[in-house]
């Protein structure tokens, strides 16, 4: 149950409309149609008549009713639907359908089922004939409640999609420089988004659905201009949203010059040097004698323990992709704290518990595998080799 439903339907109130309310990008309204004690679950079987060229609608009624008056007079449930069902898959184990939830079913033949006693026989009208149903078994009772709900979708008219695409066009007209279209995004308060690297045949944007034909404008457009389309619009339609661009940069081919990558450069320079920090505080507090969790109560830190690490290892659990660190674990002797060790992701301290020494291996297998996908990266380095040397530019991205 909806939670913003939940008090409306315990009232049981069933002359009264709740909402309108918004969800799901609609508005709606909801009514209780019914509140009943019905069970989750129920087992029973069923005979299904259908109708056919040799028997109409009413001709099927009036054998459904001819068999219930055989059930009722003593007559086999589970004979009769061996050899009149003409539900072929439950026919043969005598029309038993098994347990099933609620919802499981057709409709009308769901409420015969949830709404009849234990051993009452029912009937229902579904698309695929007359069901002559029997309740063998019934789950606990719980309450439920049947809410009908009349919604409708929140979409803009037709004016109001001309009038976003006026002041998006006005705003790409009038913000022609990064530093007014950043000021005009501040001030109206407009989501900006950020997409930094992208490549010629990236199909992705942050937060944007299926912008590709951005993605090929964005390679006709000039550094520090607003990026225009093939027909040299502003403004671009993608999904629910009207998409102003603006092009902060253009990384040609080859070496970049220091300005471009200064940022970059920057933060490559300062891990490097609060690496060199958190060494050394690793060192002062690694004295002779102490542990592993002596230097980590010093500097407030927590252990993590690692299981399975060896040279092959990719990963470190719980740290992520660090191959220095595997490299010195495997190297490393057992009950000595050793480190520190620079990684991807931090600088660490470690000590190997313990070391179990792996079983021999066939060389001539790893010989074998070895050769194998050499052979197969030769293939592929081969063709690499012949496309650079012809020198194909690949320019498919201005189209598609």
């Amino acid at each position: 149950m909806p939670e913003n439903l939940r008090e409306f339907v315990r009232n049981e109130n069933t002359s009264e409309i709740f909402g309108p309310y918004q969800e799901d990008g609609s508005f709606r309204i909801a009514k209780l149609i019914e509140a009943a004690d019905r069970p989750d679950s129920v087992h029973a079987r069923h005979i299904l008549l259908a109708p056919n060229q040799m028997r109409t609608l009413a001709q099927t009624k009036t054998a459904a009713d001819s068999l219930i008056r055989l059930i009722k007079s003593g007559s086999k449930f589970e004979v009769l639907a061996m050899t009149n069902s003409d539900d072929q898959g439950s026919a043969q184990i005598g029309g038993d359908l098994g347990w099933f939830r609620e919802g499981m079913m057709v409709t009308p033949f769901n409420n015969a089922c949830f709404t009849a006693k234990k051993g009452e026989i029912v009937t229902a009208e579904t698309n695929f004939g007359i069901h002559i149903i029997e309740v063998l078994e019934r789950s606990k009772n719980t309450r439920k409640y049947n809410i009908g709900v009349v919604d409708r979708k929140i979409i803009p008219s037709s004016t109001t999609n001309q009038a976003v695409y006026s002041e998006a066009s006005q705003f790409a007209g009038t913000n022609n420089t990064y530093n007014k279209f950043n000021s005009a995004v501040a001030e109206r308060g407009l989501n900006k988004l950020m997409a930094n690297d992208v490549s010629p045949r990236q199909k992705t944007l942050p937060g944007l659905e299926n912008p590709r034909n951005l993605i090929i404008s964005l390679f006709s457009a000039k550094e520090g201009e607003i990026v225009l389309d093939n027909n040299q619009q502003a403004v671009f339609e993608i999904g629910d949203n009207y998409v102003v661009a603006f092009c902060t940069r253009v990384q040609e081919e080859g070496i970049a010059p220091v300005s471009a990558v200064e940022n970059e450069i920057r933060y490559s320079l300062i891990r490097d040097k609060k690496a060199e920090i958190i060494s050394e505080e690793f060192r002062k507090n690694k004295q002779e004698g102490t542990t592993l969790y002596d230097i980590a109560s010093s500097m407030g830190l927590n252990v993590q323990e690692a299981t399975d690490i060896n040279f092959r290892s990719y990963s470190v659990p719980g740290i992520g992709t660090e191959p220095a660190l595997v490299a010195a674990a495997s190297a490393a002797r057992q009950g000595i704290v050793s480190g520190p060790v620079k990684g991807n992701n931090g600088v660490f301290m470690f000590y190997v518990n313990s070391v179990t020494t792996s079983e021999g291996q066939d060389l001539s297998q790893i010989q074998d595998n070895l050769m194998a996908s050499f052979q197969m990266r030769g293939g592929y380095e081969a063709y690499e080799a012949l496309r650079k040397g012809a020198q194909i530019v690949d320019k498919r991205y201005r189209f598609y």
